[in-house]
């Protein structure tokens, strides 16, 4: 208990540290982005295309997590987490999941209780703007009002791919902000009497102040948990029935 006080007394009452990051930041997580979202392009469309072993564990069950580099950039006051997921949904159909994934106000149900509020803001086509009130229960709990712009597109008839950049994350409750960006980037095949499903999440956060460089493990356990979660619980959706309702 004395560890998680001093981690939430490091992260949120350091008054030098503001509610959006600097511009040099904010550069280089989006130099970071562009790198990774060439990475992405450029790449195999599934992390199990160059990984086989991927596959037999999603097939089993598993949820397989992985951590993602792209390039070395330096990120001045900020941490980048990047981290990929992948699973497989066992007799669920694309189109389904097409449903499941842009049926927005269910997420405050599927994702809870990391999702509290959701609901749609716009949308033209296969372009959303989405909103998420997000919860995080870790050292202490953590509010965040986000916003989303999402676009959705079908590389082939039996694959879908969901890019999304967060536009305006909030933190409740204090002028400290901790998470600054959130983009993830989903890809989707069915195939195998199923659908094989990955998610590679990118986000930016508060550094880690000097002489504390023992959070860093604590802080990755974060995004990594989250990955997992998520992933189990689009699985389970996908699989039970909700996305036709």
């Amino acid at each position: 208990m004395r560890a998680f006080l001093v981690v939430a007394a490091v992260l949120f009452a350091v008054p030098t540290l503001g509610v959006e990051p600097a511009a040099d930041t904010s550069r280089a997580f989006d130099q970071y982005i562009a790198a990774a979202e060439k990475q992405l392009r450029d790449g195999v469309f599934l992390y199990s295309d160059a990984h086989p072993e991927a596959k037999t564990a999603a097939r089993k069950g598993q949820t397989v997590v992985v951590k993602q580099r792209s390039g070395d950039v330096q990120v001045p006051g900020g941490l980048i987490h990047d981290w990929l997921g992948f699973s497989f949904f066992p007799g669920a159909h694309i189109a389904e999941v097409r449903t499941l994934m842009q049926d927005y106000g269910s997420y405050k149900r599927i994702y809870a209780p990391d999702v509290i509020d959701s609901k749609l803001l716009a949308q033209d086509g296969g372009r959303f703007r989405v909103f998420l009130k997000m919860q995080n229960k870790q050292f202490i709990t953590l509010t965040y009002d986000s916003e989303y712009e999402v676009s959705y597109s079908a590389p082939a008839a039996d694959r879908m791919e969901i890019i999304s950049h967060s536009s305006r994350i909030q933190q409740d409750g204090t002028d400290q902000g901790f998470l600054w960006r959130l983009n993830s980037y989903w890809r989707f095949e069915e195939a195998d009497g199923g659908v094989y499903a990955e998610c590679r999440s990118v986000s930016l956060s508060r550094g880690i102040p000097f002489g504390f460089g023992w959070l860093h493990e604590p802080l990755e356990k974060f995004p990594r948990d989250s990955m997992v979660r998520t992933m189990d619980a689009t699985r389970l959706a996908a699989t039970s029935g909700l996305a036709h309702h």
